[in-house]
């Protein structure tokens, strides 16, 4: 009983001969670019099996395009992620930009109003600026100041609320005396009695 291997030798015959070095290189890179083997490229030479070689050669065509079409893709998204790790990174180093130029104005002394209008920012932003400033600079009593003023000013808005609607009589007379007052405590919130600071913080600690 034959084995596979001395069945295929049976079938097929070896043909060898040598070519010079330069076309032996042309024939390595035309095998390498095609996908033929030798023996396809012999055969295409003689003219001999050309629509087996024809579709072998469609074929990989078929898939250098596909593989083109693949690393163009690849290329593409790598493109995307990073046009998009670049703008985050831009985005991080404008928060940054303005946290150090926050930083700066309340190591000059600025309040929380006149940095936000100075910076354009929101509430919420210049309040976390304060917030961590404190944290590294230790100054939690000008916080403190901050948290007041912010109580202070929702304070008034009430006051006038209720000077426009509500209040009549003596209750008016009241919430005008309560409302200059508080314009006053604003401008120095240490003024604040304990009993006036305990008072804001029960009303409006949920601001914060």
């Amino acid at each position: 009983m034959t084995t596979a291997r001395e069945r295929y030798e049976a079938k097929t015959r070896v043909v060898t001969f040598r070519v010079q070095q330069e076309l032996y290189e042309e024939l390595s890179n035309i095998k390498t670019e095609t996908g033929l083997s030798f023996a396809d490229l012999v055969k295409m030479g003689a003219g001999i099996a050309q629509d087996e070689i024809a579709i072998k050669i469609t074929e990989t065509s078929d898939l250098q395009a596909k593989l083109e079409e693949l690393r163009k893709a690849v290329q593409t998204e790598k493109q995307l992620a990073a046009d998009i790790a670049a703008n985050e990174r831009q985005a991080q180093l404008a928060k940054l930009e303005h946290e150090i130029q926050a930083f700066r104005l309340f190591d000059l002394g600025w309040s929380v109003e006149e940095a936000k209008f100075k910076l354009g920012m929101t509430q919420a932003e210049i309040s976390q600026h304060l917030k961590v400033w404190s944290e590294i600079r230790g100054e939690r009593e000008k916080v403190q100041v901050e948290l007041l003023k912010k109580y202070l000013r929702r304070h008034i808005t009430v006051l006038q609320e209720q000077i426009l609607w509500r209040a009549t009589g003596s209750a008016l007379q009241e919430s005008k005396i309560q409302l200059e007052h508080s314009r006053r405590m604003f401008n120095d919130p240490s003024r604040l009695t304990e009993e006036e600071r305990d008072f804001l913080l029960t009303e409006y600690s949920y601001l914060v």
